[in-house]
């Protein structure tokens, strides 16, 4: 068995054209992998763009070419269909709070601004009295992101399996665009504020947008918060995380329900909490319960349990061997060579964690809570 994993950064006003691009290649290699048996997987991960192909080791020449394929120019779409399923998506979210809560965790913003300074996109007001809108994405989106992400000197490359590195480099290292270099571009040196950030894409126009469908009248009252504990790579948010999901479990809501939301396409790891009820008040309350666990006193009970969960969902995923690709991925040290030792290392750093790191989590927390208005 072999598997080979591509991926390439996108920033967070840039999902829609994501989507839009990798619908497309899946689309032009899905024959060619059910043709030979193979596993085919693309979507938005960790802030990554992530295409993903599992087969027999015997078929790694048509392995590659599927491969090569994927993060080929978009420009040969027969036509718009990935752009139109991108925009029905956009339209069905819209349609729902928790659907809207999904684009607001989804939209470009900050991670760190300072408490109470919400983007104006997530001021709290009523979407009745504000008009919503939905990003707009074209082919010429489309492509530009695909010019710039999926350029050589930006993409991820993993092979798992027993394949000679010289055969790898033959058939995968022409993949994907030209260089940035080359377009003369300058890729920078990865500090966010100068050239290209990890998580963005350079020179990326700022997102377009269009009216979402009017609102009905409710028939329930929502109230929603949203906050990031820490990147979805950093070990201390994953146990925070988790022992956030264990304390709600046991949270009593009288007159309410309350869903907890990840969104697995940011890097920024955002989390919603969204709370519905027959009254506002009661909503609200659910809300302020939720985040009133979300404090140390609140998750100190529940802290080792999280890093339990943590580190059990960790070794999991690496035993099976589409997963390890994206621990992998996710873990990425351009500093070592030892590919196994980066799902490990997060493995070791949840092992040594201190309820001094709660505290850090809990501070990332409060940083950046802001309250969404979503109800439609």
């Amino acid at each position: 068995m072999v598997g080979v994993r591509i991926s390439a950064p996108v920033g967070p006003g840039s999902f829609s054209a994501a989507r839009a691009l990798i619908d497309g290649a899946l689309n032009r290699t899905r024959s060619q992998a059910s043709a030979i048996g193979a596993a085919l997987t693309g979507g938005i991960e960790d802030g990554r763009i992530a295409y993903q192909v599992v087969g027999d080791r015997r078929d790694m020449d048509e392995l590659a070419w599927i491969v090569r394929r994927l993060a080929s120019s978009p420009s040969d779409e027969p036509d718009g269909g990935a752009l139109r399923r991108e925009e029905a998506r956009l339209d069905r979210l819209a349609e729902t709070p928790q659907g809207w809560l999904t684009l607001e965790l989804t939209r470009p913003r900050s991670p760190w601004d300072a408490p109470g300074d919400a983007p104006r996109d997530a001021q709290r007001r009523s979407p009745r009295d504000a008009q919503r809108t939905l990003p707009v994405v074209g082919a010429g989106e489309v492509r530009e992101l695909w010019r710039r992400s999926h350029a050589r000197d930006r993409l991820r490359v993993f092979v798992l399996g027993d394949v000679p590195v010289p055969r790898i480099l033959a058939d995968l290292s022409r993949v994907g665009a030209p260089p940035l270099g080359a377009l003369g571009v300058d890729a920078g040196s990865g500090v966010p504020g100068a050239g290209v950030p990890e998580s963005g894409v350079p020179g990326s126009a700022e997102p377009s947008f269009r009216s979402a469908s009017p609102p009905s009248t409710p028939l329930y009252a929502w109230s929603a918060a949203a906050f990031t504990l820490g990147p979805v790579r950093d070990p201390v948010a994953l146990a925070a995380t988790e022992a956030l999901r264990a304390a709600l479990g046991g949270l009593d809501a009288p007159g309410a329900a309350v869903w907890m939301h990840q969104v697995g396409e940011g890097a920024g790891g955002w989390i919603g909490l969204a709370a519905r009820a027959s009254r506002g008040a009661d909503a609200e309350a659910a809300v302020a319960a939720a985040l009133e666990l979300a404090t140390v006193a609140g998750l100190l009970p529940w802290w080792q349990r999280g890093v339990d969960e943590a580190r059990r969902k960790i070794a999991t995923a690496a035993a099976a061997p589409e997963e390890w690709l994206a621990l992998a991925d996710r873990y990425f040290s351009p500093d070592s060579r030892d590919a196994s030792a980066w799902p490990r290392g997060a493995l070791n750093r949840l092992d040594a964690l201190t309820e001094d790191d709660l505290v850090v989590a809990l501070d990332r927390l409060r940083r950046s809570l802001f309250r969404p208005r979503i109800d439609t």
